[in-house]
C-alpha cells in the first residue's frame, strides 16, 4: 500500500501538472486555471497565484486538518505570502471578526516582539473591503533588524479568508505590501468547491501527509456526480482515499471504503489489491491471498496507462513474507 513520497513542498512544475490533471478530472465545466485553497468541510475559496513572480513553497493544513494554508515567495522583492482559509468562530460575521480572532492570539503570544500595530481597511478594484492589520516584528538577528507584516481578512458568518504578506522593514515596505495584498488576494467566501478542487489539494497533501489528504479525497468522492463518464475519476479518488486512510493508520475506515467500492465497482482490480494490503497489515494471510488472487484475476481492467502494483515490493505485503507458501503465491502472480 505504500505508494507515496515524503515531500511537503510543491514546486511550480508540480502545481502546473496538478492544474492540468484537474482540468481533465473536472468534467463539471469549471476549467481549472488556478489552484484554489478550500476546506474539505465548508464553503469558500482563495484563488492562489499561478506563475509570475510568486513561487509556491508549501501547502499544508493546521488545526487538526481544518485550516489549510499555502505559502508563496516572491524572489524579486523578498516578500513571502501565506493564504489561509478557516471557519469563522469569532462570533462576528465579518472580516473584522476574522481579524480579531487571528491577530489577538498573535499579539498575546508575541507581544514583546511586536510594535506599531495599525488596524485599517483597504478596498480592491472590485470594491471589496478587507480588514487589515500591520505591525513590525523585532527579528533579533541584528540591532535594528525588523520585519514588516501586513494581514488582510475577508469574512462572513461561516468563513474567513486571510493573507499575510511580510518582508524586511524599510521605508517602502508598507506601500509595496499593500499593493501585493490587493493584487494577490482573491477570496470567494460563497464558493462551493467542486470535486476537482478537493482533488488538487488532496494530491499535494498526500505526498507528505496522507492523513491530511483523506478528508479532501472523501469530499471529492462525495461531490463527484454518478455515471459512467466519472468511472475513471471515481476509481482514482477511491484508490487514493483507501491509501490515505491506510497509510495514516485508519485501517478499519480504509477497509470500509474499499469494501464499499467493490460492491459498487466489482471489476476494478485495485479495490481488491487494497484489501489485500489491509489484510497483510492485520496479519490475515488467508484473506490477503484471496484478495490478491481476485485483484490479479481482474488485472486487465486497470485504467488505461495504469499498471498493477508489484506485491513483492509492497511494504504491506512484505509483512507476510515469512510465510513461505504465501510468498511463493505472491511471486507467482508476476509470471
Amino acid at each position: 500500500m505504500l505508494r507515496s513520497s515524503a515531500i511537503f513542498v510543491f514546486s511550480l512544475p508540480v502545481l502546473l501538472i496538478l492544474l492540468a490533471s484537474a482540468a481533465a478530472f473536472d468534467q463539471q465545466g469549471s476549467k481549472a486555471k488556478h489552484l484554489r485553497l478550500v476546506t474539505w468541510f465548508g464553503p469558500g475559496a482563495i484563488e492562489l497565484p499561478a506563475g509570475g513572480d510568486w513561487k509556491p513553497e508549501l501547502l499544508t493544513v493546521y488545526d487538526n486538518g481544518r485550516r489549510p494554508v499555502a505559502q508563496f515567495a516572491n524572489g524579486t522583492n523578498s516578500q513571502t505570502a501565506s493564504f489561509i482559509l478557516f471557519e469563522n468562530l469569532s462570533g462576528e460575521p465579518s472580516s473584522k471578526g476574522c481579524r480579531e480572532d487571528v491577530i489577538s492570539s498573535i499579539i498575546q503570544r508575541d507581544s514583546k516582539l511586536i510594535s506599531k500595530r495599525v488596524d485599517g481597511e483597504v478596498k480592491n478594484a472590485e470594491g471589496e473591503v478587507f480588514s487589515t492589520t500591520s505591525y513590525l516584528v523585532d527579528m533579533k538577528v541584528a540591532a535594528g533588524s525588523q520585519q514588516y507584516n501586513l494581514f488582510g481578512f475577508a469574512g462572513n458568518s461561516t468563513t474567513c479568508a486571510e493573507v499575510h504578506i511580510s518582508r524586511t522593514a524599510q521605508a517602502s515596505a508598507k506601500e509595496e505590501l499593500e499593493k501585493s495584498l490587493l493584487a494577490e488576494f482573491h477570496p470567494d467566501l460563497d464558493y462551493r468547491p467542486a470535486a476537482a478542487d478537493y482533488f488538487m489539494i488532496a494530491s499535494v497533501l498526500f505526498k507528505g501527509s496522507p492523513g491530511l489528504a483523506a478528508p479532501y479525497y472523501n469530499s471529492a468522492l462525495e461531490t463527484m456526480p454518478q455515471g459512467d463518464s466519472y468511472l475513471k475519476s471515481r476509481r482514482v479518488v477511491t484508490d487514493q482515499l483507501v491509501m490515505s486512510l491506510g497509510l495514516s493508520g485508519k485501517v478499519n475506515e480504509s477497509r470500509a471504503i474499499a469494501e464499499k467500492a467493490i460492491t459498487a465497482d466489482p471489476e476494478y482490480p485495485l479495490n481488491y489489491y487494497n484489501l489485500a494490503c489491509l489484510d497483510a497489515e492485520q496479519g490475515k494471510t488467508a484473506d490477503a491471498r484471496t484478495h490478491l488472487k481476485q485483484a490479479f484475476d481482474r488485472r486487465s481492467n486497470v485504467i488505461q496507462g495504469e499498471s498493477m502494483p508489484d506485491p513483492a515490493k509492497d511494504s504491506s505485503i512484505l509483512k507476510l513474507k515469512k510465510d513461505r507458501a504465501f510468498w511463493d503465491f505472491v511471486m507467482s502472480l508476476q509470471k
